[in-house]
């Protein structure tokens, strides 16, 4: 098995993607990807995988099978990722989420080793950055940065949702860089929202100042206390709004759900992540319409259900296990 992988890495690794593994085979197969061997091979194999899987319209399905991957495989949060072998885990399930991330840091020294978060569905997790900066991570986050931040740099690599009180530095900035934005800040407190599955990017400045901007382009914002940018992925356009409700903006670190405006589709998907199930349905179930719901801390998801059901009138749902079936309503 393992001279068949050394001959050709780019179908092993398609191959792996495609089928369900067991664990001794997930085990041989994470071994292999980190054991130096092939690493150019393996590496281009990778990017081909990302550029075929950044448009999949399945894309929130894939990235949900990575965080219940990641759940699984991960006992110890915080550990340290070399550089190439944060590439290689971008493959174990067709990972979007993280070959995201190995885009954003292909052009870093190899030798370069990380320091993962990775905080899966249904959970938060509060980390002290070594500088002192907290980071209040919402569930399904990844979060990366060197094992030199701080030194010359202080960099942060993220794709999900999370709040940073940035401890003052005036001679390093901090910035945080997902897959298409970077946000820079001195000393200040803001909120950014990357998940590679929502149509949205979103900045809220709770303190201080922030200039945020769009990778491999000119678009350049300059936040101030109670501003926010929403940047619409689907249709490549920005919002910026003023008076932001910052106890809302910040519902979720407190545990709470607050939806303004957002399609059923949007709502589900918050859910998925908060309680860490999966809702099946078809596309055709949702219409666009919208919808304003506000839900406790204590809330429980039947109750949620209960009441969106109610307030929608379409649909109805079967629950097994941590998966909800979702049907039009006849």
């Amino acid at each position: 098995m393992n001279k068949k992988m050394h001959q050709d890495p780019g179908k092993i690794i398609d191959l792996y993607t495609e089928t369900t593994a067991g664990e001794h085979s997930r085990d041989m197969f994470h071994g292999w990807l980190t054991d130096g061997n092939d690493s150019e091979e393996k590496d281009k194999a990778l990017y081909e995988l990302w550029k075929r899987t950044k448009g999949d319209s399945d894309e929130r399905r894939t990235v949900a099978s990575f965080n219940s991957l990641m759940y699984k495989a991960q006992s110890n949060r915080g550990r340290k990722l070399g550089q190439k072998i944060l590439r290689y885990t971008a493959s174990i399930a067709a990972a979007v989420a993280v070959a995201a991330i190995y885009i954003a840091v292909r052009n870093t020294p190899a030798d370069v080793n990380f320091v993962e978060h990775f905080v899966p569905s249904g959970h938060s997790e509060k980390i002290v950055l070594p500088d002192g900066t907290d980071v209040y991570t919402n569930s399904g986050t990844i979060l990366l940065y060197s094992e030199n931040y701080g030194r010359d740099s202080r960099t942060v690599y993220m794709l999900g949702e999370a709040n940073f009180k940035v401890k003052k530095d005036s001679d390093t900035p901090f910035i945080v860089k997902s897959k298409d934005f970077s946000v820079t800040a001195l000393g200040t407190e803001f909120d950014v929202s990357s998940y590679p599955d929502d149509p949205y990017f979103k900045a809220t400045l709770i303190s201080g100042s922030i200039k945020i901007r769009q990778n491999d382009s000119d678009a350049e914002f300059l936040l101030m206390p109670a501003e926010q940018i929403i940047y619409n992925k689907p249709t490549s356009q920005y919002q910026k709004i003023v008076g932001v409700d910052l106890y809302e903006a910040t519902a979720w670190q407190r545990g709470e759900l607050i939806f303004k405006g957002a399609t059923m589709n949007e709502i589900l998907l918050v859910l998925e992540r908060k309680f860490d199930v999966t809702f099946q349905y078809r596309s055709n179930v949702f219409n666009g319409d919208k919808f304003n719901f506000k839900f406790k801390k204590e809330t429980t998801l039947p109750e949620i259900m209960s009441i969106i059901m109610e307030v929608a009138d379409n649909f109805t749902y079967k629950a097994e296990d941590d998966i909800y079936y979702i049907d039009r309503k006849r």
